[in-house]
């Protein structure tokens, strides 16, 4: 698929499906997308994200992080120490469709929806922040600003993250 890229900035996004389990808006994902550069200020990035089944994930999961077991999305950074606003591939967003279409069933909303949560997850990460020990709270303060600067831009879709999500899954009674 031809890489997009929008009036909102002269950053380029390629999603690639490989596996889908129902059929998927590619457009919706790449605006999505074209939304969080330039909510970060990204105006010259490029970026990619895969779609595939949970045997290849697994693969790339045992391959790149040494753990043999399936997974929702791995992120691959390219920006290592980069700073923001300069011309750069940020890197690679792969997604597990097959996962994504069951947790949207157990979160009670549509795939898209939950490949939307991925996308937001796996970019957060190319952003370098992650959500294991001491930095979790790094992790909250970027998804908080993020969402913020998503509703202000009155997105179509501002996706729950890993607070909220976890905040209502408690609320409702879910194990996350």
């Amino acid at each position: 698929m031809k890489p997009m890229s929008d009036h909102f900035n002269t950053s380029q996004v390629s999603f690639t499906v490989e596996y889908a389990p129902d059929r998927i808006d590619s457009r919706r994902h790449e605006h999505f997308i074209m939304r969080l550069l330039r909510a970060t200020g990204e105006t010259d990035a490029e970026i990619g994200v895969l779609l595939v089944d949970d045997e290849e994930l697994r693969r790339l999961n045992r391959e790149y992080r040494g753990v043999d077991a399936a997974t929702d999305v791995l992120s691959f950074s390219l920006r290592e120490g980069e700073p923001i606003g300069q011309i750069h591939v940020l890197g690679d967003i792969v997604i597990s469709g097959e996962t994504a279409a069951r947790q949207a069933q157990v979160f009670g909303h549509e795939t898209a929806d939950e490949i939307d949560e991925l996308i937001f997850h796996g970019y957060i990460h190319l952003l370098g922040y992650d959500h294991e020990g001491e930095r979790m709270d790094q992790w909250n303060r970027e998804e908080t600003s993020l969402r913020e600067r998503l509703l202000k831009q009155k997105a179509p879709y501002v996706p729950k993250g890993m607070i909220t999500a976890a905040e209502t899954n408690i609320t409702e009674g879910r194990a996350d």
